[in-house]
């Protein structure tokens, strides 16, 4: 229904009237403010400093959820810890780790992410004894007696300002907290953000579409490559076989998974840097993840037969990495790509902008926020 509602709207792009006044001498747009305009308009500014830079606008809509925080940097000038940067107790990233005392003390360490989710959190700990809240919830967790990193909780946060409270027991230590989540598609033109450049039509059509998730519906290019799962750089412990019974391999052979799990990677290149819909052909009797360059995930519910599922869309190029989980028994055939036109001008089509890529009118571009205002999804 969304899908269809931002297909309407785009027909009306052509027809709104513009709300900007006209001027003698209009300001010529540049890549910079679209980006700003993005941010504030996708409501996305809560992850912003109070005096943003262009780093700020790009790490936003670059999409990225993994973030690193390191203790020395966030805690708070009050804090009872110290900040040591030996290694006798292990190596540490940054300039260095906090040090707690010899009795049982707290850490405040405060900092702005940028983007919301449900984020894997992490901490590289010292010791036994940890007690960590964050977003209204308390974990405890245990360190090693060398710094090291260790799984505290899943957690949804918000875009903006954080604070983790660190109870840290009597000589504890904490170098970093991290932050992961699967990323999110880049919001940027197809050659990337260039800030002082003049704003074009395809830079402002490409962003929108990626912002509203339009992609899927560019149209076929007609390519088709399948990638063979016996050429996987890495099995995890899953062995080729030729196996007919539980379907026909497209090659002869495939991937199967023992009594374990195992952890396939397999590394191509398209035929082309473009937009590509990825369809897997397995089979399993549990649902089995996949993730396309540490960034996109996806969760495919297999039959226990060889099938081939959609596994989404993205633009690719030059070298990218599947890696696939396979569950004990499960097993995988081939990756298929399946091209999409995907030229600047396919993106003006499908938006709805004119056809050349002259610099957009501000009629265009104020209609065009106001579309992405009505139709983009929640932050």
């Amino acid at each position: 229904m969304r899908t269809q509602l931002a297909l309407l709207a785009i027909l009306l792009l052509g027809m709104a009237s513009p709300s900007i006044g006209a001027s003698a001498s209009p300001p010529v747009p540049t890549e910079r403010d679209w980006m700003i305009n993005l941010v504030e308009t996708l409501g996305l500014s809560f992850g912003l400093p109070d005096e943003p830079e262009d780093d700020d606008y790009l790490e936003i809509l670059g999409g990225a959820r993994r973030f690193r925080f390191e203790a020395e940097l966030t805690k708070q000038p009050d804090d009872m810890v110290s900040v040591k940067d030996f290694r006798t107790f292990g190596n540490f990233s940054g300039t260095g780790w906090v040090s707690g005392i010899a009795t049982p003390t707290r850490a405040h360490l405060k900092f702005l992410l940028p983007r919301s989710g449900l984020y894997r959190l992490s901490a590289s700990l010292r010791v036994p004894g940890f007690r960590l809240h964050i977003a209204g919830q308390t974990f405890s967790v245990d360190g090693p007696q060398r710094l090291e990193e260790v799984a505290v909780a899943t957690v949804e946060l918000a875009a903006g300002p954080q604070e983790v409270i660190v109870d840290l027991p009597p000589d504890g230590a904490i170098d970093y907290l991290q932050l992961d989540a699967p990323g999110l598609v880049p919001i940027e033109p197809l050659s990337g953000w260039r800030p002082d450049n003049v704003l074009s039509r395809e830079a402002m059509a490409v962003s929108a579409a990626r912002a509203l998730a339009l992609e899927p519906l560019l149209p076929p290019s007609g390519e088709s490559t399948l990638i063979e799962a016996e050429t996987a750089s890495g099995t995890g412990g899953a062995a080729v076989v030729s196996t007919r019974f539980l379907g026909e391999p497209s090659g002869g052979a495939w991937l199967r998974a023992g009594a374990a799990p195992a952890q396939v990677r397999l590394d191509f290149v398209p035929p082309g840097a473009g937009v590509f819909d990825l369809w897997l052909r397995g089979l399993a009797e549990v649902p089995t993840e996949a993730l396309v360059n540490d960034r996109y995930r996806s969760t495919l519910s297999f039959p226990p037969y060889l099938q081939t599922l959609p596994a989404g869309t993205y633009f690719l190029s030059a070298a990218n990495a599947l890696e696939i989980t396979l569950p004990p028994r499960a097993g995988f055939d081939a990756l298929i790509l399946k091209g999409r036109r995907s030229a600047g001008s396919d993106y003006r089509i499908l938006i709805g902008l004119a056809a050349d890529d002259a610099p957009p009118s501000l009629a265009e571009i104020d209609t065009l926020l106001a579309l992405l205002a009505t139709l983009a999804p929640l932050p």
